[in-house]
């Protein structure tokens, strides 16, 4: 029985002890081993402390502390496209790029028409003569993507032949980039010619738009009435934002005393080492930052 009772004794204090223990303290001490640090080339970080879970911020955009949470931004809309036109003695004014953030995304002639569609055409380089394949230029059209945080902004090509015109052009588009670029200068890609989710919605006339896949193509016949094709595009949101993301280093079952990291660009960066410790009755957190400059 005594036997018994100290062995209880034992497990008593054992759980006793178990549960006054709290986690470890989560603050680290971070140094980069040498003089300088330079672009293409590895900087090695020396860190000491206690922390049982350790994600590294590199500061490079998409991978900034700070960001971690954000859900919308302010971010810009670069649009760019290759046209293309043929088949006539000149450049017909018969070809538009048009935006709308009230289109229903109901793809049909009445409900394209209630919708308020600008045109931004005169914004991107058009070909000056037939055979060309002619790059628009990058342009910034975020002022007509609405400012509300759900709004879409759609993307409508309109080709519009005139009855009686001895020649009608034909107009290609060859490929385009739509892209929401983050106040930090991060792009990321909504959608190119293939996956901008394009409809034809038929206005007046018989004519459509080709829509194989990997271009867009409006013919003009003069043997048909007057023709108003439009492709229009799918909705795409701009101001949401991706957060930034960081690196696991380290867990519970590892250890760790150095990490290497190699920056592609010079710059000055703000990299954070974002540590915890997170037991059943305590936790404790903290943050380490470190500037870091990257030469040529």
């Amino acid at each position: 029985m005594k036997l018994n009772k100290a062995i209880y004794a034992g497990v008593l204090g054992l759980a006793l002890t178990a549960c006054t223990n709290e986690a470890p303290d989560a603050t680290l001490s971070v140094t980069i081993d040498g003089n300088g640090c330079k672009a293409g080339e590895p900087v090695r970080f020396l860190l000491s402390g206690d922390a049982d879970n350790i994600v590294f911020y590199s500061g490079e955009p998409g991978h900034e502390y700070n960001l971690r949470d954000r859900q919308f931004a302010d971010n810009d809309l670069m649009v760019d496209f290759v046209s293309y036109t043929d088949q006539s003695t000149g450049v017909h004014p018969n070809f538009q790029l048009l935006v709308s953030c009230d289109f229903d995304g109901v793809y049909e002639p009445d409900h394209v028409s209630s919708a308020t569609w600008i045109d931004v055409t005169d914004k991107f380089a058009l070909p000056t003569k037939t055979g060309l394949n002619t790059p628009s230029g990058s342009v910034n059209l975020k002022e007509y993507a609405g400012t509300d945080n759900d709004a879409l902004i759609y993307f409508a090509f309109r080709y519009h032949d005139l009855d009686g015109e001895a020649q009608r052009n034909r107009w290609v588009v060859r490929s385009i980039n739509i892209e929401k670029v983050s106040p930090e200068g991060a792009a990321t890609k909504l959608a190119d010619i293939k996956t901008a989710g394009w409809q034809n919605v038929i206005m007046s006339g018989t004519g459509k738009w080709t829509l194989p896949g990997s271009q867009l193509l409006a013919a003009g016949n003069v043997a048909t009435n007057d023709k108003d094709m439009w492709a229009v595009s799918s909705g795409f949101n701009i101001h949401t934002s991706e957060p930034s993301t960081g690196i696991v280093l380290k867990n519970v079952a590892t250890n760790l005393h150095e990490y290497t990291y190699t920056y592609e660009t010079p710059g000055v960066y703000q990299a954070v080492f974002a540590s915890s410790s997170v037991w059943y009755n305590s936790e404790n957190a903290s943050t380490t930052t470190i500037t870091v400059t990257v030469t040529e």
